[in-house]
């Protein structure tokens, strides 16, 4: 078996990443089996999510985490587009979480003072959405905010 050495280490941020590279080739996999090129996954990877998190609290109690998804690279959605998640220990992933900013940045909510304005004209506390939020978040919402969310977060929306 060869011995490898390493000629230098630098440093390329927070974390320790050891990007080993050999000069005159562009082998990813030496003879020895050592995978070279940490950063030959950004180029073959179809998706990269950098994913951050905070901690999801009632009173003092941590409950779950709140998931901070950053799309740095993507053939199917575009890039650098920014989306949390909610994920408790108790129930899971929350299908609602952030729903109600995207209805209201697609015109379906209105925000009024502290309250949001439902298509009907009643006008509901945010907390209270979220608490119940089958009750508010119907089928054609959802249709609507899916359809903002088609066009905010794909390639080619725009008519021609």
């Amino acid at each position: 078996m060869k011995t490898i050495r390493v000629k230098s280490i630098k440093p390329v941020g927070k974390n320790k990443v050891f990007d080993i590279s050999v000069d005159k080739y562009e082998n990813y996999i030496l003879e020895n089996g050592v995978v070279t090129h940490n950063s030959g996954l950004k180029y073959a990877a179809s998706s990269i999510i950098y994913l951050s998190k905070r901690k999801e609290k009632e009173g003092t109690e941590v409950i779950g985490n709140i998931i901070h998804c950053k799309n740095y690279k993507s053939r199917l959605t575009k890039e650098n587009a920014l989306v949390d998640v909610k994920l408790t220990y108790k129930h899971g992933l929350d299908k609602y979480y952030g729903l109600l900013e995207l209805g209201e940045e697609a015109g379906i909510f209105k925000k009024v003072s502290t309250r949001f304005e439902m298509p009907d004209g009643t006008k509901v506390f945010g907390k209270t959405i979220n608490d119940d939020p089958e009750k508010y978040f119907t089928k054609e919402v959802l249709n609507k905010i899916d359809e903002h969310a088609k066009r905010k977060f794909s390639y080619g929306t725009e008519e021609e």
